[in-house]
C-alpha cells in the first residue's frame, strides 16, 4: 500500500521538541503547545518528538496515540498518517503505538512537568475556557514520576485516602489531598493542576489545597462544589498493584520470531530465545521481538519484500491475540540501520560501527576527557589496539575522582571481620577472599571518602555477604559521606586500579594460605611453577593475575609472565605493543624478584618453556572486539512491591527526575549508579545494593554480577563522573529543592 504525503508534515522534525496532531475529519490537525498533555478519549493522536542525541544526531519517535473511545476509521488514519510522517523523514523514526492509560515510559517523559489528562468525549466538544459555561470534571492524579491524570465520574465514590483528586469546577480548581498519599504524588497534583489552570483555563483560576492541615470550612467547600454533603466517609486506599508495563520481572521469556513471505503467503516462526544474537536479524527479512512486560518490537530488514514490511505490524496484533497479550500492549516498529537503545538493550551481542565509541555506553566528550590520562596517548597503540582501547573504555570513563594519590587502607574478610593488611603488600589480592578498602583523598579543601570493596571471583558468598555488610557500616561510622563502591576481579574500574599505580596483583587461592614472602607460597603454587597475564592500558592502569599455568591460558593479544623454579620467562603475544611490553617488564620484578627474566616472542618458544607449562596446545589468538550493544545511559526507580522486583524507567531524564524520597538506579554500562535520596525509607536505604543487584540480574545482555561495578552515591555527594551524565547539573538543585509542605505555603501563606 502506498502512503500519500501529508503536507502537515513537510519540513518537520529539524529541531529539537515535541509536535502534536489529532486526527480530525481523517485529516491531521496541529494542536497549540497549550493544548499539549490534554487528550480526549475519543480521539486520537500523532506526536513527533526529535531529539539531539549525545553524538549530535537527530533522532526521531513517533507515537499514534489512541484514545478508548476512538473510532476505527480515527485508529485507522492515525496509523496511516504516521507511516505518512514516517515517510517525510526519510523512514528513520521509530514508531510506537500507544493506547489510552497504558503509554510507554517514553510518551509519558515528554509531559513530566504537568502529567498527562485524559479527558471525556472527543474533538468535537471542544477545549473548554473559563468564560464557557462551567463544566464540572473531576480527576484522579496516578503516578510518581511520569504521571497521568484520569477523569472519574462526580461523586465521592470515585475517591479514596491513598490517592489525590482534583475537582475542576470552572474558576476554583481543588487538589483534595489523600491522608495516604505519598510525598511525590502530592507535588505532582500540583503540577496537574497548574497545567489545568494555565493550558485549560487560559492562566485564570484559584487553586485550593485541601489535606489535613486544611480547616474544616475548606473541606465543606470541596464536597459542597463536588455535590456532596459534609462530612463524607471516604474509603481506604485502593490495594491496586502498580501496571504491570512497569515491571521487569526476571523470569520473564524474551523470544525472537522471523517473518519471512513464501509463495505469496507472510509466516511467522520463533527462532530463538534470550541470549539474542545480532545474527540472528537477517535484512531479508522482518522480525518480531517479544519483549515480555516491554511489549512488542517490529523489525524491519532494509532488503525485506513489500509484503512483509506490510504485513509485519498486522502479524504482530494477531499475535497480541493469539498469546492473550493485552490489546493495549505496545507495539514498536523499527528500521533496519536506526535500531534504538531500547531494542538493543534485549541483545547480548551487537556489533557497531568503527566510529563509536565505548563499551556499553555513548560517551560525551566531556566524560572522556574527564578520564583519560593527559599524559597518555591512545594513538601509541596500532589500529587494533587502539580500536579495543576505545571499546574498553566503558571500564575506564565514569568514575575518577582523582589521580588516585590519595591514602588507602585495606582490610581484608576474615571470620566475618575486618583484618587489617599490612602496608608492605598493598595491592596483592587472592580471588579467594573479599576485601574492603579505605581511600581517603582532599577535593576543594574538604576530606572525601571512597568505600570499595572487592570480591574475588572464588571468594565465598558469605564473605561477599559481609565485605557488603562492612563497608555500609564503615560508612555510617564517617557519617554516611562515603561514595561505596562494588568491584568484581578482573572488573576494577580505572580510579581503583590508578591506586596502585601499575602494582596490583591477584594471585589464586585465599587468605588460608598465608602471606608471607613472594616466594613463600603454598596452596595458590604446587609445583614451583606460576603464570601471570598482564592487563592494561598505561602504566597506572596495569594489573597481573595469576591463571592457570597451562598453554590454553595464553593469548597473542597480551604478555605473560611465566615463573619456573629456575627462571622467569617474558612471553610476548604477537599483537601486544610495546607499551605493554614495557609494563610486563615491570610487573615482572615484582612477582618474580631476583630471578633471570628471558624475553620469549610468539612463535619462537624454546622447548623448556613448553614443557614448564605442560606441553603446546591450542590458544586464544587474539581477544577479539567487544560486541556489547552501545547504549545511552538510562535512569530508573526500582523497588520490591509485594514481594516483585519492579522497575520504573525515567525516559529522557534531568536531574529533575532524581527522587529525593527514592532510591534510583543509574545505569551507565558498565557502571551501574546506586543513587540514594535524603528522603528514602530506611528499608530503601537498607536493600539499595540488592536492588541494583536484581536490575544486573534481569538484564538481558551478557551483563552479570560478575562483570559490572555499582557505585552507591547519596544525594548531594554525588561524584563528577555521576553529574557528568546528566545534560545539565546544577549544584543548588537539592539545596532549593521544594517539598510538597513548602509548595503547599505557596497556596496557602
Amino acid at each position: 500500500m502506498t502512503v500519500p504525503e501529508e503536507p502537515a508534515f513537510e519540513g518537520v522534525g529539524q529541531e529539537p521538541g515535541l509536535l502534536i496532531w489529532r486526527i480530525e475529519n481523517f485529516e491531521v490537525k496541529p494542536l497549540e503547545s497549550q493544548e499539549y498533555g490534554t487528550f480526549y478519549s475519543g480521539d486520537s493522536y500523532i506526536l513527533l518528538h526529535t531529539k539531539k542525541t549525545r553524538t549530535g544526531k537527530l533522532e526521531w519517535n513517533i507515537h499514534f496515540w489512541l484514545g478508548k473511545d476512538t473510532s476505527q476509521d480515527e485508529k485507522g488514519t492515525a496509523a496511516i498518517k504516521a507511516v505518512a510522517l514516517d515517510n517525510a523523514l526519510g523512514g528513520a523514526p521509530v514508531q510506537h503505538r500507544e493506547v489510552q492509560s497504558h503509554e510507554s515510559q517514553m510518551f509519558l517523559s515528554y509531559f513530566k512537568k504537568k502529567g498527562v489528562r485524559y479527558l471525556e468525549g472527543g474533538v468535537a466538544s471542544g477545549f473548554r475556557h473559563v468564560e464557557d459555561e462551567v463544566m464540572k470534571c473531576m480527576m484522579q492524579v496516578k503516578g510518581r514520576h511520569n504521571v497521568r491524570a484520569f477523569q472519574v465520574d462526580l461523586n465521592v465514590d470515585s475517591m479514596n485516602k491513598g490517592d489525590c483528586f482534583i475537582l475542576d469546577a470552572g474558576p476554583n480548581i481543588y487538589i483534595w489531598v489523600g491522608p495516604g498519599s505519598r510525598h511525590m504524588e502530592r507535588i505532582k497534583a500540583i503540577q496537574v493542576a497548574n497545567g489545568i489552570r494555565d493550558d485549560i483555563h487560559a492562566g485564570r483560576g484559584q487553586i485550593s489545597i485541601i489535606d489535613e492541615h486544611s480547616n474544616p470550612r475548606d473541606h465543606e467547600k470541596f464536597f459542597e462544589d463536588l455535590g456532596s454533603e459534609f462530612p463524607v466517609d471516604i474509603k481506604d486506599a485502593e490495594e491496586v498493584a502498580e501496571d504491570t508495563e512497569h515491571e521487569r520481572a526476571v523470569e520473564r521469556v524474551i523470544t525472537l520470531h522471523k517473518i519471512w513471505e513464501e509463495d505469496g503467503e507472510v509466516n511467522i516462526e520463533k527462532i530463538a530465545e534470550r541470549p539474542l544474537k545480532q545474527e540472528h536479524l537477517d535484512p531479508g527479512n522482518c522480525f518480531m521481538l517479544d519483549g515480555g512486560v516491554s511489549g512488542l518490537f517490529v523489525w524491519v530488514g532494509k532488503e525485506a519484500s513489500p509484503k512483509e514490511r506490510e504485513e509485519s505490524m498486522k502479524m504482530a496484533e494477531k499475535y497480541l491475540e493469539t498469546r492473550g497479550y493485552p490489546s493495549w500492549t505496545s507495539v514498536t516498529r523499527i528500521i533496519d540501520g536506526g535500531e534504538p537503545p531500547m531494542f538493543k538493550q534485549y541483545f547480548s551481542s551487537w556489533h557497531e560501527p568503527e566510529d563509536q565509541v565505548g563499551l556499553g555506553r555513548v560517551y560525551k566528550a566531556e566524560e572522556i576527557a574527564a578520564t583519560v590520562d593527559e599524559e597518555f596517548d591512545i594513538n601509541s597503540l596500532h589500529r587494533e589496539k587502539r580500536r579495543l582501547l576505545a571499546k574498553s573504555l566503558g571500564k575506564a570513563c565514569g568514575f575518577m575522582p582523582d589521580d588516585g594519590s590519595g591514602q588507602i587502607e585495606i582490610w581484608r574478610i576474615e571470620n566475618f571481620e575486618l583484618a587489617p593488611i599490612d602496608s608492605s603488600i598493598y595491592g596483592f589480592f587472592f580471588g579467594g577472599d573479599s576485601y574492603v578498602l579505605k581511600y581517603t583523598y582532599e577535593k576543594e579543601g574538604r576530606e572525601m571518602y571512597i568505600i570499595y570493596f572487592w570480591q574475588g571471583l572464588n571468594s565465598s558468598q558469605d564473605e561477599k555477604a559481609a565485605s557488603a555488610i562492612l563497608t555500609v557500616k564503615m560508612d555510617n561510622e564517617l557519617g554516611g559521606k562515603a561514595v561505596q563502591v562494588r568491584v568484581v576481579q578482573g572488573s576494577e574500574p580505572q580510579h581503583f586500579l590508578r591506586i596502585f599505580k601499575g602494582k596490583m596483583v591477584v594471585f589464586m587461592g585465599g587468605h588460608a594460605s598465608g602471606f608471607r614472602n613472594i616466594h613463600d607460597h603454598d596452596t595458590y603454587d604446587e609445583d614451583g611453577t606460576r603464570m601471570f597475564q598482564i592487563k592494561g592500558t598505561s602504566d597506572v592502569d596495569t594489573r597481573a593475575q595469576q591463571v592457570p599455568e597451562k598453554a590454553t591460558s595464553l593469548n597473542s593479544d597480551d604478555v605473560f609472565v611465566v615463573e619456573t623454579p629456575s627462571v622467569t620467562h617474558l612471553w610476548i603475544g604477537k599483537e601486544s605493543s610495546e607499551d605493554e611490553l614495557n609494563m610486563a617488564r615491570n610487573v615482572a620484578e615484582l612477582v618474580s624478584p631476583g630471578r633471570e627474566i628471558v624475553e620469549i616472542g610468539e612463535e619462537e618458544e624454546p622447548d623448556e618453556f613448553w614443557n614448564s607449562i605442560g606441553g603446546k596446545n591450542e590458544y586464544q589468538k587474539s581477544r577479539g572486539l567487544p560486541s556489547t550493544p552501545l547504549l545511552e545511559p538510562r535512569l530508573f526507580k526500582c523497588s520490591e512491591v509485594h514481594g516483585r522486583f519492579r522497575v520504573e524507567e525515567m525516559c529522557n531524564f534531568t536531574q529533575e527526575d532524581l527522587s529525593v524520597d527514592d532510591v534510583m538506579v543509574l545505569d551507565a554500562g558498565e557502571e551501574v549508579f546506586v543513587w540514594i535520596g535524603n528522603g528514602a525509607s530506611e528499608e530503601e536505604k537498607t536493600n539499595s545494593l540488592k536492588l541494583a543487584e536484581d536490575y544486573i540480574r534481569c538484564d538481558p545482555t551478557d551483563r552479570t554480577l560478575d562483570n559490572t561495578v555499582i557505585i552507591t552515591v547519596k544525594q548531594g555527594e554525588e561524584p563528577e563522573s555521576f553529574k557528568l551524565i546528566f545534560d545539565k547539573w546544577d549544584p543548588a538543585f537539592f539545596e532549593n529543592f521544594k517539598t510538597y509542605n513548602d509548595i503547599r505555603q505557596e497556596f496557602h501563606p
